[in-house]
């Protein structure tokens, strides 16, 4: 089977997308698949081409892991501004929809795949099907544009409704919808599509990563983090790491760090970067077990992960992020590191499950408060939980298991077409 697979965000770029697809492909050509992979030149989160990348040419082929990466060139910006950031990704789909005809690809596809968001290339996708004859399956992510009006990002009802109108076509086009929580299947099954074609493969650990996911506490990784950023070994850090962003409500760690700051053993590390960032940093302004670094390679992640005595995984308290999973706490886990979660619904569902972490409900840091002091007080606990979080990962959430049934699907979705 030749698979191409449409996503905006992709390796060496951090972040949930890149990790899940790069991972799903490896393991799919170590099933016997060739795959391809139609993505950007990187440069995702600074909104900067990557160093290496500068003087690439506009369209191009790369080689890793067995697999083809086809990189396109398109209009980029920081993520800040939500139109500019949208037009990035209306731009990137065109792009890829435009230049599929100068790729040398060894096959025509069997099936195409597109991986929201960005969700603007769903529509190539869909576009590149009909060319092809074979059919696409969309990948949901997230649910555009239903996040934007919880959150308030787009307030135009005539805009909302008009992106619900795509959205909806595209549900219905597609030969399966994939979504990464039960939730958002739910979601897309109560609005009228066939639920006899929509599937669940929730986020993962990569089984590479999974084996070395704890090295960093034994090769120096760690102990060169502390230097580096001049964090004494006996303090006890709790990180947060990723986008600093409305969707995470930082602000809620902040006013848990601001009822500890007589404890002198713990330090509140915050690195990464968004367009939240500054207004996160004014409110810790002169609390001293507050720390912030900015953001940092993919390779560093899992030492930053093992230095932790615990990492936060926290989201803005609205209804729509009861479906989400973040797919960071998979990571987490695989690292042996506890939990703290300020989230509802199925994410919590699964960390409870786990055993590996403390669930509070969001934006509520006194209740946070209280249970990182615990935390604090019992080592012990905290290192048990850190054992049954990456046992649990491997039980379940390994790359290789999602795959095969990501590939089922595609068999499925293929032999329906014909």
């Amino acid at each position: 089977m030749h698979i191409w697979t449409i996503c905006q965000y992709f390796k060496p770029e951090p972040g949930a997308p890149s990790a899940r697809l790069s991972g799903l492909a490896k393991q799919w050509v170590k099933q016997g698949h060739d795959v391809s992979i139609l993505t950007s030149v990187p440069n995702h989160p600074q909104g900067e081409y990557h160093p290496d990348y500068k003087k690439s040419k506009a369209v191009f082929t790369e080689e890793e892991d067995g697999y083809t990466i086809v990189r396109h060139k398109f209009f980029i910006t920081p993520n800040s501004k939500f139109l500019k950031k949208t037009w990035s990704h209306i731009s990137f789909a065109w792009k890829v929809y435009k230049a599929h005809k100068k790729i040398k690809f060894t096959q025509k596809p069997d099936i195409i795949m597109a991986s929201s968001p960005s969700f603007f290339c769903v529509i190539s996708a869909w576009r590149l099907s009909r060319i092809h004859k074979v059919p696409f399956v969309f990948e949901v992510r997230d649910l555009w544009p239903g996040i934007f009006r919880e959150l308030g990002t787009i307030k135009n009802e005539t805009v909302l409704k008009t992106i619900e109108k795509l959205e909806m076509f595209l549900y219905r086009k597609a030969g399966s919808v994939v979504t990464v929580t039960k939730g958002f299947a739910k979601n897309i099954a109560d609005r009228g599509i066939d639920p006899k074609k929509l599937y669940v493969i929730t986020n993962g650990v990569s089984d590479d990563e999974w084996q070395t996911a704890t090295d960093p506490k034994k090769n120096g990784d760690v102990s060169r983090l502390q230097s580096e950023f001049q964090i004494n070994n006996m303090t006890k850090v709790l990180l947060y790491i990723g986008t600093h962003g409305q969707s995470q409500a930082l602000g809620q760690i902040i006013d848990a760090a601001r009822m500890m700051m007589n404890n002198s053993e713990t330090l509140f590390l915050f690195v990464g970067d968004g367009a939240d960032k500054a207004r996160i940093e004014s409110l810790a302004k002169g609390m001293p077990n507050v720390q912030f670094i900015p953001s940092q390679q993919k390779e560093k992640v899992w030492a930053f992960y093992n230095l932790a005595y615990a990492c936060f995984i926290p989201l803005k308290d609205i209804p729509g992020f009861a479906t989400f999973i973040p797919s960071k706490m998979f990571e987490v886990m695989a690292a042996g590191t506890p939990i703290v979660a300020m989230l509802q619904g199925e994410a919590a569902d699964i960390l409870n499950q786990s055993q590996s972490s403390i669930v509070c409900p969001p934006e509520k840091p006194e209740i946070l408060g209280r249970e990182l002091q615990t935390l604090i007080e019992n080592p012990a606990k905290a290192e048990q939980m850190g054992r049954q979080g990456r046992q649990f990962v491997s039980q379940n959430y390994l790359h290789s298991t999602l795959a095969k049934k990501y590939i089922m699907i595609f068999e499925r979705t293929i032999s329906q077409h014909k």
